[in-house]
């Protein structure tokens, strides 16, 4: 599991005023809540008195009081009292650990890194803007996956299980055709462009298309797990952006979301429609991924040798080439080509 970048908690819209939400991220167990300004904290789930969740106890204001001893603590993680002792001041080294958090597209971000005290020096990757789009209607889901953060990742990066574990709603296998993709390198990923690509004839992509035979396309991977791809076909835009999250080393949570300008008389319908169709899809990955994770519960065996899982192969090297820059190795040699063409059947 890699530390040192922005993963997400929660959806917005579960972290109501007056509630403790308790979630693990990485295998750090935190409690988010809302401080009167309706701002989101995060603060180890684990009272630094005796071990107790903090996600048991209160929400005060803008603390939250274990349920143990009544400690409480501060949204900065500090702790403001102890009920027992006589004059009520606790040791100012007594805290709970807090993490950098920060809203965004219906999203609760938390910045997970193995120094307590390390700050991010970037945000959240975000949707493309309204500004190139026009306005965007969103539509969000989520999947807890009982299979390891790579197994989930590689279903990201692969083109070839489309036909076979979606073909309802995007890529059907009777008209399969050979695609030629060129990528090029990102500082921690890779990214592929194609001008002028033929739409496949599917549900999806007959609404987006409303007709139209073309579109741009771009699909983009970076680390720690995230997946962005965009289609425009005329004034019509749409994207959809997929973030794997491991919890624990078992266990991934994998979300989605989906923006579109079009059709926005039709938001309300359109949005439900979108999000029954989001929900199905990461249903139909967590089946797959769940089996692949039984299968390999005694001995892990991955054939990659082929050109149509050099993606996977790709994102394990880059896994490798981020963890020695973070031990301070110099001269590394990025491991995707600054530019190559790959080619499979889809």
């Amino acid at each position: 599991m890699l530390e040192g970048f922005w993963y997400i908690a929660a959806e917005s819209c579960h972290i109501r005023p007056g509630r403790l939400v308790g979630t693990t991220l990485l295998n750090h167990p935190l409690v988010l809540f809302r401080d009167r300004s309706r701002t989101v904290h995060a603060l180890e789930d684990r009272c630094p008195h005796r071990g107790v969740p903090l996600s048991a106890g209160w929400h005060e204001g803008d603390s939250i009081r274990c349920r143990y001893h009544g400690w409480r603590f501060a949204s900065s993680g500090s702790c403001v009292e102890v009920p027992s002792l006589a004059d009520g001041l606790p040791p100012t080294s007594t805290c709970a650990r807090s993490y950098s958090v920060q809203e965004q597209d219906g999203w609760v971000w938390v910045y997970i890194d193995h120094d307590p005290g390390a700050k991010p020096i970037t945000a959240p990757p975000l949707l493309p803007s309204a500004s190139k789009a026009g306005r965007l209607s969103t539509a969000r889901a989520s999947v807890r996956i009982n299979a390891r953060m790579d197994f989930v990742v590689d279903s990201l990066v692969d083109p070839a299980h489309v036909p076979f574990v979606h073909n309802r709603f995007f890529r059907q296998k009777r008209i399969a055709k050979l695609k030629e993709k060129e990528f090029t390198r990102l500082p921690l990923g890779f990214r592929t462009v194609s001008e002028k690509t033929q739409l496949p004839n599917t549900f999806v992509f007959r609404i987006l298309g409303a007709g139209a035979k073309e579109a741009t396309t771009s699909v983009d991977f970076f680390l720690p797990g995230i997946h962005l791809e965009t289609l425009q076909v005329g004034q019509r835009f749409g994207s959809i952006m997929l973030i794997a999250t491991p919890l624990t080393s078992e266990t991934t949570r994998l979300d989605i979301t989906v923006g579109w300008n079009f059709l926005q008389w039709l938001a309300p319908f359109s949005r439900l429609l979108v999000r029954l169709t989001a929900r199905t899809t990461l249903g139909q990955d967590r089946a797959i991924l769940e089996l692949q994770e039984q299968g390999n519960r005694q001995t892990s065996t991955m054939n990659v040798g082929l050109e149509m899982d050099t993606l996977a192969v790709w994102y394990r090297r880059l896994k490798k080439y981020h963890l020695n820059q973070q031990a301070g190795m110099s001269n590394l040699e990025h491991p995707v080509p600054e530019r190559t063409t790959l080619r499979w059947i889809t």
